[in-house]
């Protein structure tokens, strides 16, 4: 499992993309991407909710609880981002755009992307989709169901995923269908 530094370090490096990582740089970045805060905020959830067993860091944790939730509303009415608690999204993940996006009980493994109004997952649901590592998921596309999406597969923009898709393919439509094979997605996925 990776802790919490290393996964808000692997966020961080997909947003600088390259640069070198000086403070400045490091705040501008956070400054300038909706999409870099909200992934902070979430992970700083997933780390107060790591910590709920530690009865003498209660009194902390109550307080981290209330920063954390007056972050996650900012985050949610003021971009439209909601990285719920209940998704367990892995290190270097990357948020295209703000608005209209939805991650709720789903596993994303490292590396992946989404774009506007994208939703992987749902609140009611309880077996979420499992996305494996390097997914790029295109604006208003939705992923739902207990679906598995392989490594390196690619989601066109305006897809709806409903049954698995196989790895390094393209799937586009409502509902999605593979279109390209072996469909290399290295040049859209930022910071890689």
């Amino acid at each position: 499992m990776t802790s919490f530094v290393q996964a808000s370090r692997a966020d961080l490096q997909r947003y600088l993309g390259g640069e070198a990582a000086s403070l400045s740089s490091i705040l501008a970045t956070i400054r300038r991407n909706e999409g870099l805060q909200a992934i902070l905020v979430y992970r700083f959830g997933r780390l107060l909710d790591s910590k709920k067993e530690l009865v003498l860091l209660w009194p902390l944790l109550s307080m981290g609880w209330c920063i954390y939730g007056l972050a996650a509303l900012f985050v949610r009415r003021g971009y439209g981002i909601k990285l719920a608690l209940s998704a367990n999204i892995g290190a270097g993940f990357w948020v295209g755009h703000f608005g209209g996006i939805e991650v709720f009980n789903c596993r994303l493994a490292e590396r992946c992307s989404v774009g506007q109004q994208t939703k992987v997952g749902g609140a009611t649901q309880r077996d979420g989709p499992i996305i494996e590592d390097s997914v790029w998921i295109g604006a208003h596309a939705s992923i739902a169901g207990p679906v598995r999406v392989r490594s390196r597969a690619t989601i066109a923009p305006g897809a709806r995923v409903t049954k698995n898709v196989p790895g390094r393919a393209l799937v586009v439509g409502a509902p999605a269908r593979v279109v390209a094979r072996e469909y290399d997605n290295s040049r859209i996925l930022p910071g890689l």
